[in-house]
């Protein structure tokens, strides 16, 4: 005969297999595939972008591989990248207009 969890256990297990009703949307980058962002680039160096994206109200920093021609730190871009193996890749990009 197997011994009965008590049921505290059993609730436990279920909320943390279940998604909670309240946990927030994954963002574009936070998913494997395609996706395109518009970022300010903060710095690009060995290959690799620091880019500022918005998350709703805040911001958040992302580490992009890949290269852009030119000076591009302080400009905003809009940047077409994927995600493979948790790593992000820029595919293209091309500068925003300041208005």
């Amino acid at each position: 005969m197997v011994p009965r969890k008590p049921e505290a256990e059993n609730i436990r297990a279920i909320l943390r297999t279940n998604p909670a009703s309240g946990e927030r949307t994954l963002m574009p980058w936070e998913q494997e595939g395609e996706f395109e962002i518009e970022a300010l680039i903060v710095s690009q160096r060995n290959g690799e972008l620091l880019v500022r994206v918005r998350r709703g109200e805040k911001e958040e920093y992302l580490m992009i591989l890949g290269f852009l021609p030119g000076k591009v730190t302080n400009q905003r871009w809009k940047l077409c990248c994927v995600r493979e193996s948790g790593q992000i890749e820029l595919l293209d990009g091309e500068p925003l207009k300041t208005q």
